[in-house]
């Protein structure tokens, strides 16, 4: 039987509608001084704008993955993009605040359908040879389209202010969600019952298959956001810290492509466990470093960070042979990935205040390998135990 070939067309426009979802957050993030001026409250208050998106994912990304599995990833979709957009436009008005903390909330929903329902159709429009370089571009979304982002909302804001991102994007999301409804496949999804709210979560994390690529996942947004927070601050380098912020996410992003290669002849979990070791070896390396050798241990240390979401994303076309399964491993990867992104940088800010720049880069090795080890543990080890479990019962 011959295979299929990856449709790229639909796989460039999945992961186009993946820079929008990612623009869910960073039109707000980039755009926060114009925030500041539309609505005088305190930082505190406004941070929430932000959040709210983010929080949806926390409680509800093991559900959104069944949901997805059950509704089939084509449906989820198309309605994220519509509903979404219909959020941003509603936020276009400039609401009183407490509507546009629920404007936000609801697209904070949206947001959780796409990045679940887009990675599941992308797999399967896939050959199994270009799935994990088909992962990898799609794990570069959420760093690609902050890059995008910050160059299209200067002119946007000098253009129509506030108003003018929410208009834009929020068209944009319609216009996307138009050229999907003719231009993506359905996909057949079995539907199991459901079976609740509480037995989901039970389901998904006693499966290593559906819930390990989020382990790597969740080890990774809790130190990476928080290490392009602080590091070009630390004056590690005798670069400006601003040439320093901008490289750090391009770094990472060459090491997410790389991970789409090295899986080719790497399992993904085994690339997730090298990747943090790496990390942690490169962290040990930066405390002991020079200013002019800092430099050189930054660019594969950043380069090994961003392996890890690549690896991940890969493994779950690995792991998972259905789409119903595959898009539960997806909402576990939303959930635990919005758990370590919302905690990651206040742990870091302790530790970079209470120990300064050892504390940061110490914290970091310990999570590095906490990472590998539970990946190796989880994943890898029962892998290799059943191989040679297998070996023994032939004979070889």
């Amino acid at each position: 039987m011959i295979e299929k070939s990856t449709d790229w067309r639909q796989v460039f426009l999945l992961w186009g509608i993946g820079l929008l979802s990612a623009a869910q957050f960073g039109k707000v993030s980039l755009a926060f001084e114009a925030l500041r001026d539309a609505y005088v409250l305190p930082d505190t208050q406004l941070a929430l704008v932000v959040s709210f998106v983010g929080a949806v994912g926390i409680v509800f990304g093991a559900v959104a993955g069944m949901i997805v599995g059950r509704i089939g990833p084509r449906t989820v979709l198309l309605a994220a993009l519509f509903f979404g957009g219909a959020m941003s436009l509603v936020q276009s008005f400039l609401p009183p605040f407490q509507l546009l903390l629920a404007a936000r909330l609801l697209e904070g929903a949206a947001h959780l359908s796409l990045v679940v329902a887009a990675p599941v159709l992308m797999a399967e429009i896939s050959t199994r040879k270009d799935q994990p370089m088909v992962m990898a571009l799609w794990a570069s979304f959420f760093g690609v389209s902050f890059a995008l982002t910050s160059l299209v909302i200067p002119p946007i804001l000098a253009w129509r202010g506030l108003s003018g991102v929410f208009i834009v994007h929020g068209g944009l999301m319609m216009l996307a969600g138009l050229i999907a409804t003719r231009a993506i496949s359905h996909i057949p999804t079995r539907r199991p019952p459901w079976p609740g709210f509480w037995a989901a979560h039970k389901s998904l994390y006693r499966d290593p298959a559906r819930f390990g690529p989020a382990l790597g996942f969740f080890w990774h947004t809790l130190m990476f956001v928080a290490l392009l927070t602080f590091l070009p601050s630390l004056g590690l380098t005798t670069g400006s810290g601003a040439g320093l912020a901008a490289s750090l996410p391009l770094l990472a992003l060459v090491g997410t492509f790389l991970a789409g290669w090295l899986v080719r002849w790497i399992h993904p979990s085994r690339l997730v466990v090298l990747s943090f070791c790496a990390t942690a070896f490169g962290a040990g390396a930066l405390i002991f470093a020079s200013q002019t050798v800092a430099i050189w241990i930054i660019v594969p240390l950043f380069i090994s960070i961003g392996i890890v979401p690549g690896a991940s994303f890969a493994a779950i076309p690995a792991l998972n042979e259905t789409a119903a399964n595959r898009a539960e491993a997806n909402g576990a990867v939303a959930q635990l990935g919005n758990v370590g992104t919302t905690s990651g940088t206040p742990l870091f800010a302790y530790f970079l205040a209470t120990a300064g720049m050892t504390g940061l880069l110490g914290l970091t090795i310990v999570i590095s390998l906490v990472g590998a080890v539970v990946v190796w543990m989880v994943l890898v080890r029962p892998k290799r135990d059943g191989a040679s479990i297998s070996r023994r019962q032939t004979g070889q």
